[in-house]
């Protein structure tokens, strides 16, 4: 589901993680990290540092596209 609505930035690292407790350390070369945090809830980093604790699930991608237009990473994909 990420990798559908981000496959088109290219330079943009962004790791996704099943688990709070191991995810901040393997993602640490990461542009993004997109943590789970809970049952249906999601945690966003902008690299080492969490911008968005414990979001629904069901719009965790949508507020990972809203924080990387807001660093100005997001171009839109080319149809």
């Amino acid at each position: 589901m990420i990798r559908k609505r981000t496959e088109h930035l290219k330079g943009v690292k962004i790791a996704i993680m099943g688990c709070i407790v191991n995810g901040p350390g393997e993602m640490a070369d990461a542009d993004y990290g997109y943590v789970g945090s809970g049952v249906d809830k999601i945690t966003l980093y902008r690299e080492k540092n969490i911008v968005r604790r414990n979001i629904s699930a069901n719009d965790a991608v949508n507020q990972l596209i809203e924080l990387i237009k807001e660093d100005g990473n997001w171009v839109e994909p080319v149809n």
